[in-house]
């Protein structure tokens, strides 16, 4: 088995299709805001975003999974300047990583570590 996909609850799609395509500069597969879904991919798995249910997948949680960059310095001070927010600067981990946490338009926070 491997991961094909990770859904991802958004608020509003519009902004998400802007936070994720435009700051965090994932390629468009599939699908737009007024569809109702957007599919998006990362180099191993695609991220399919869509809006929120309440009570079943709603927004403003953690998600669970974490990106995995080259060289984190530069993706935090590139993706800093393009708006996005971090719960912290790159930090070095008792497990020998380096990582910092994404909050996106919709309150989901996810990881970002550099191994």
């Amino acid at each position: 088995m491997k991961l094909a996909a990770i859904r991802i609850p958004c608020k509003n799609l519009n902004d998400a299709y802007a936070f994720y395509a435009d700051k965090l500069r994932l390629t468009v597969l599939f699908g737009s805001p007024s569809e109702g879904f957007v599919g998006m991919q990362l180099q191993n798995v695609q991220l399919i975003f869509e809006p929120e249910e309440q009570g079943e997948f709603e927004c403003g949680r953690y998600l669970g999974f974490s990106l995995a960059v080259e060289n984190i310095d530069t993706f935090y001070r590139e993706a800093s300047k393009r708006g996005v927010s971090f719960s912290n600067e790159p930090e070095k981990q008792s497990w020998g990583g380096i990582m910092t946490h994404i909050s996106d338009n919709s309150g989901n926070i996810f990881s970002v570590i550099q191994s």
